[in-house]
């Protein structure tokens, strides 16, 4: 028998075709009406409301989690996500850049206190180690989602009482109050898995992907910050231009 005289798998294609409208059903009568962190009904809830088979609706449901419209927490569901944010890696603040995406920005500082600088942080900032530092530590929010999780250290002597003021906003704090404006910077970046305290703040499964970003600020020729943050895989993709650079 030639390969064009082998019969169709009907059931195959039939099976791809209900995925794909109980997909579609998911997201135009059950995703549309829940805001980004609702729980969709029950899967054997959506087998009666759909009329399809519990293996199907389970498909779709992978499908929409793969894609990043929905979110499964162990023992707890499968939950609607929030918004996804494309990160051309430039110096701008969190809260100017939410805004920019038409997105509300939230912080909620988890603590900020004055320590003395360990060797790893003293040398990023230029210090000598012991050099009193003031470390905050915030969780950054968009609409209400958790986005992100950063701890920052800064110069004490270079912003004397900052841990008065609010430190929502810390690169407009810098600006108005110490007339330091943020220049330049350098950053690294890397992939983790989160551990137990990372997922608890961002309310993540444990060992999801993160996006990690180190990164060293300056103003003018002065270093006043070392801040690592931890984005949430699923919420931040980045995008960046390239251009040729020689030849190879």
């Amino acid at each position: 028998m030639d390969a064009h005289d082998h019969p169709t798998d009907y059931s195959s294609v039939l099976l791809t075709t209900k995925r794909a409208r109980v997909r579609h059903l998911l997201e135009t009568q059950v995703i549309c009406d829940l805001r980004p962190g609702e729980a969709i009904p029950s899967e054997r809830e959506l087998v009666r409301r759909l009329e399809v088979s519990r293996v199907t609706v389970r498909h779709a449901i992978e499908d929409l989690v793969a894609e990043g419209r929905l979110e499964k927490s162990h023992g707890r569901g499968t939950f609607v996500t929030g918004p996804r944010i494309e990160s051309r890696l430039h110096l701008m603040s969190f809260s100017r850049e939410m805004r920019a995406r038409g997105l509300e920005p939230q912080t909620r500082v988890l603590d900020a206190c004055e320590v003395p600088a360990v060797v790893t942080v003293a040398e990023r900032l230029g210090l000598e180690a012991g050099t009193p530092v003031v470390r905050v530590e915030r969780l950054r929010l968009a609409d209400g989602n958790p986005m992100a999780h950063e701890t920052g250290f800064y110069p004490a002597a270079s912003f004397p009482g900052l841990l008065e003021l609010d430190l929502s906003s810390l690169y407009d704090i810098f600006a108005r109050h110490y007339g330091k404006r943020v220049t330049s910077g350098e950053q690294e970046i890397r992939a983790e898995a989160a551990d137990t305290a990372q997922a608890n703040v961002l309310g993540i499964p444990r060992r999801a992907p993160l996006l990690v970003q180190e990164r060293v600020t300056f103003a003018g020729k002065e270093t006043i910050e070392f801040a690592t943050s931890h984005y949430r895989g699923d919420r931040y993709r980045l995008q960046m231009d390239l251009t040729p650079s020689g030849s190879r």
